[in-house]
Parts: structure tokens; sequence; C-alpha cells
């Protein structure tokens, strides 16, 4: 584990868990990781455990069809399931559910034990479907997702009655921390941390697990893997947190999730396509682990809420909408309007009055004396308009007609202002009317920007890390890019449970291309091998561009004869077709270098090492063949 990550010192954490009562994995999750501490052990025996719970064996059915893992057709089969997500990752997943499972309710006041779990679920779901950005296995996504926060469960079980007494206070995240430290000697980032070190998480996961409340106080190296899941972490814990919220507190919270997805590279039409998804798949999951959630209107709406149409500028003479009778006190009314700097539009009772809900003006008088029910229905039917959502409208009565004047409040008007009229009084309600508007316009104005810049930003940002991962020439993920990856499949698939394969791959006599028809002959060779390559592979492996005319493949899950096979293909893809520059017709061949390994030995360089050592075999046996590293 990093320095930078504080973990409980071992003597006290053994101290929390001699009480008995830290959240742990138990029944079939804790039989799971007894079998997977011994150095070998049938695949049988896993499947037959999963199995022996029918609820955990539903949701790890449902995970391996779940489209995000790209499964070609339905899995049915346990085992199938099993094999496909790996011995690891079911462990996880299984803890994770085996958590939520245990601690649905316990005994500390103010914490909000549906609410934290309904919380992770959306977090976990989220973080899935922000797999893709990350580059992380999306099964790892949702188990860190679910267990993100789980020191704080781990607070009110071991600490029910003081830490309920923290929560009881309102205080922001970081002062929680410190009063969590000065009254335990540890915070919940540092005890959930612990625990998820004890289970045997890969440590990518349990470190952006840590940070994710505060990226930018870790420190972290941009466009790093660890970087890019922590952020996509805090990320999906703002969108978890929208779920949650009332109507208000969604509308506030969408300018913090704008500027974390656009720091993701996610623009605003993307992200209410992902945050739709995400919402879908909540209540899936959750009728599935009967998890209580919320209901919430289609994201689109949420942004086009915080985008209102524009109004007109307050410092011109407003049109008003005056309803009334064809009297001489309408008449008066809108002089008095007038005189106040506003420009009445009079329309009578009875009067068409569509173009008023089509097109509504920023302020609507209405006379409720005469036609009551007119009133209440043309402001009910305003507020069914989005357009007419933010207009003030006042409502004038007389004081026998309150109960009227009311029911007009309950359809949606802002005021009513009893007769009699007089300047004073009006100009009194028409400048509360104007400093709401303009409060409103203010408002709306600076969540226009807000949208707008975290659009493009996420544009610039989504570039700059293309930039930074990507090779220019081929289009390919870059060396760095492919060796953050390969270290990642690495520690996730440790100790040998999950197959490895690496292929280094080398163009034969590259330098006589380059010399008969020129460096961009050469150029136009990489481009060409780099689209052969991709094709050749498959949906999961990681294709990169290793240095020079050097590529490489990592192949997750492939075992020796799968990886000679595609090794093979590769081979008899190049060498069989030309490759062209303008008119020119140019052949090519490659050498090959294949290593697989478990995981059980070395790291993730020592594959690297040995497939570039079998490869360096293939040229010294005449090029134009697959070597498999000893």
């Amino acid at each position: 584990m990093n320095s930078h990550i504080l973990l409980i010192p071992a003597e006290r954490y053994a101290d929390l868990k001699a009480t008995g009562k830290l959240p742990s994995p138990k029944g079939v999750a804790f039989a799971i990781i007894k079998l997977m501490q011994r150095e070998e052990y049938p695949d049988d025996d896993l499947v037959k455990l999963v199995q022996s719970d029918p609820a955990i064996a539903g949701c790890l059915l449902k995970f391996s069809n779940a489209a995000i893992t790209g499964q070609p057709r339905p899995i049915v089969s346990l085992r199938k399931a099993v094999v496909a997500l790996g011995a690891f990752r079911v462990r996880d997943l299984v803890v994770g559910f085996s958590i939520l499972s245990a601690n649905r309710k316990g005994s500390c006041p103010n914490f909000d034990y549906e609410g934290f779990w309904a919380r992770s679920l959306a977090t976990a779901i989220a973080c899935q479907g922000l797999a893709q950005f990350a580059n992380i296995a999306s099964d790892e996504h949702f188990t860190i997702g679910l267990l993100s926060r789980l020191g704080e469960l781990g607070l009110a079980t071991l600490f029910p009655k003081e830490y309920g007494e923290l929560l009881a206070g309102e205080h922001q995240a970081a002062q929680l921390s410190a009063l969590e430290i000065e009254r335990f000697g540890f915070d919940h980032r540092q005890l959930g941390a612990t625990m998820l070190e004890e289970w045997g998480l890969p440590r990518i996961l349990i470190e952006a697990a840590y940070h994710h409340e505060d990226p930018a106080a870790a420190n972290l190296s941009a466009s790093t893997r660890l970087c890019t899941l922590t952020l996509s972490l805090d990320f999906a814990r703002v969108q978890a947190e929208i779920c949650m919220a009332d109507d208000e507190m969604r509308w506030s919270l969408l300018p913090e999730l704008l500027t974390r997805s656009a720091h993701l590279g996610i623009g605003a039409e993307a992200l209410s396509g992902i945050v739709d998804d995400m919402v879908v798949r909540w209540h899936e999951w959750s009728a599935m682990l009967q998890v209580r959630t919320r209901d919430m209107p289609p994201f689109s709406q949420l942004l086009a809420a915080s985008a209102p149409r524009p109004v007109p500028s307050a410092y011109n003479m407003p049109i008003t909408a005056l309803i009334g009778a064809d009297s001489e006190e309408t008449k008066e009314l809108a002089a008095l309007l007038t005189s106040l700097g506003h420009e009445p539009k009079l329309t009578i009772f009875g009067q068409d009055t569509t173009p008023i809900l089509l097109t509504p003006p920023k302020l609507i008088v209405a006379d409720i004396d005469l036609a009551r029910s007119e009133v209440v229905a043309i402001c009910h039917n305003l507020r069914q308009n989005p357009a007419g959502q933010e207009t003030y409208f006042l409502v004038i009565a007389s004081p026998e007609h309150e109960a009227s004047a009311l029911s007009a409040i309950d359809a949606g008007a802002d005021d009513v202002l009893f007769k009699p009229i007089t300047a004073q009084n009006l100009r009194l309600r028409l400048n509360i009317a104007e400093r709401l508007l303009l409060l409103r316009e203010g408002i709306a104005h600076e969540r226009r920007g807000i949208v707008r810049t975290a659009e493009e930003f996420a544009g610039e940002h989504r570039q700059l890390i293309e930039v930074a991962l990507t090779d220019a020439l081929t289009d390919l993920p870059n060396r760095r890019h492919g060796l953050d990856y390969l270290a990642t499949e690495w520690g996730s698939g440790h100790a040998g449970q999950r197959q490895l394969a690496c292929l280094m791959l080398d163009i034969d006599h590259f330098k006589v291309i380059n010399d008969t028809w020129g460096h961009a002959a050469g150029d136009a060779v990489l481009h060409q091998m780099a689209a052969r390559l991709k094709s050749a592979s498959r949906a999961e492996d990681m294709v990169f561009r290793y240095g020079g005319e050097e590529f490489a493949l990592i192949l997750p899950g492939a075992d020796l004869a799968l990886a000679l096979g595609i090794a093979e293909r590769i081979r008899h893809l190049i060498a069989d077709e030309p490759f062209y520059f303008g008119e020119q017709e140019m052949r090519a061949t490659i050498s090959i270098g294949l290593a697989t390994a478990n995981g059980d030995h070395g790291g993730a360089d020592s594959l690297i090492q040995a497939a570039d050592a079998a490869l360096y075999q293939a040229k010294q046996r005449g090029r134009n063949c697959v070597v498999v590293a000893a």
C-alpha cells in the first residue's frame, strides 16, 4: 500500500476486530475468501459455494449478463458466469453483496442504513457505467462503488452512540473526518481502506476509494488509471447524491456533477444518456437486492430546468399581461401599471388566452373578482407549460373573494394583492416581483454558463486525455497507457487464478521499407499495421504501440492455446495481405514473442520481459514466426 494512504495500525485494528462488531463477510463470502487463500483449489469448489446461496448466484448471473460486460450471448450456467468473471472478481462481488445483506439495519442513531445502501448501490451502478472511461473492469468498478464508503458503516457498527452524536451535527465532510480522528483516533476513510485491504481487494481500488471524496488533495498524477478511477468514483458519488436528493437539492447539485463529468471528458449531451441508463439499472438492482430507491425524472428534464428560456432585460419597460373585465376599474389599473414603468397588454375575460400561454410574459396581473374559475384555470395551464414556469403571477382580489384568491395560489399564483389598489401598494408588489425575476434570471444565466463551460471543458479535457494516452501516428494507445493497463490487469488477476497473455510484435526488416520507399511509406505501414492488429484482436484485448516498429497486445483471460491462435492469426494477416503507399504495393512480415502468466510469480514487468525475450528468439529463428517463452 502506498505511503500516502493511512491505515489503522495492526494492533489497533486487531482490537477492533476482537469486538466482533466490524462489518465482515459471512456465510458464502467468508467461505470463498478462505477457499481462495489456499495455494490451489478446484474450480468446482468455488462454483458449489456460489450455488449454495441462490440470492448471490442470481446476482452473479445478472451481473455476468449485463450489457456492459460485452458477453456475446446470455449466460445461463453459473459455472460459465464464474469463469467469465474470474475467481477474484467473483470473490469481490460476493463480498460486497454479503456486506449489504448482513448490515441492512443497525443501532446507530442518525445513521440512515437504508439511505446508505441505496446511495452505495447507485454509486456502484454509476461506477460500472463509467468503467470505459477509467479502463477498469466493470465488475471491479461495481464492487468498489458499492463499498467505497464502507468506513462509515464500520464506525456506525463499532461506535453506534458516539458516531450517532457526531452525525447529529451538521458538518462538512472535512470537518466530520477531523472529528472522527479526534474521537476515535482514525476516520472512516482509514477504517474502510484497512478493511478492504484485509479482504484482498486490488490495491488500485482501495486507493481510489480512499481518495475519491477529495481527489484534488491527493495530488494524483494526471491521466493515470488511478487518477481516472478516483475521478470516476467521485463522479459516481455525486451522481448517487442526485438520485437520493429531493427536486430542489438535485437542481443545486447539477453544476457539481457537470464539473466532474467535464474532468472525465463527458459532455452534457452524453451525460444525459449515462445518468438515465444508470437510474434504470439502479431500480432493477434495487428490486433484486431489496434496497429502497427513489424516483427520478429523466436527466434531460433536469438539464432543461437549468437552462430556461431567456427573459427580457429588467432595464427595458416590461410587457405585462393584464387580465380583467372591460371596466373603468381595469382601465385605471392599466394606467397605474403604465405609470409604474410597465406596458400592460389587456386581455378581457372570455377572450382567447392562448397567446399568453404560448409565449408567457415575465409578469401577469389578473383581477379575479369577476371570473374566478377562469383565472385559476389560466394559472394552472401556465404552470403546466415549461415556458411559463418562471412567469410571476399576481392576483388582484377583493377581500370577500379571499377563498378564490387562495385557490389561485394553489394553482400556482405567486402573490395576492387585495383591493383597494393604490400606487404605493402596487409598487411594493411589483418591486418584489422584479427582484425575484432578476434573481431567477441571474441564477439561470449562471447555470447556462456552467453547462456551456462544462461542455467546452469536457471537450478540451477529452482531447488532453487522448493526447496523453494515444500514439499520434497509429491512433493506438501509447506505451504508457498500455503498461498501465497491464499493471492493473496483473493486480486484478494476481495469485494465479486468472490467465493473462502478452504478445510482443516487431515488423521484420522495417529499416528496408524506410530506406527503399522513404519514411512516409514506413509511417503508412505502421498506420495500416495498427488497423490490422485491432481487427485481429478481441474486444477486451489491449493493443498498443510499444515504440518504433514494435507493438504489444495484452490478452486478459487468455490461456496459451487461445493466445497462440490469436498470434498466428495476426502473423498470417500481416504476411498474406500487401500494404499500400499511394500506388505502391509493399510486403511485410512480423515476428511475435508470446508469454503467459497466472500472476503467481514475478510481476507485470516479468511478463513483458518474457515476451520480449521470445520475440528476440523469433528474430533469431528467421523471422515471420511465433515463439512461446519458456
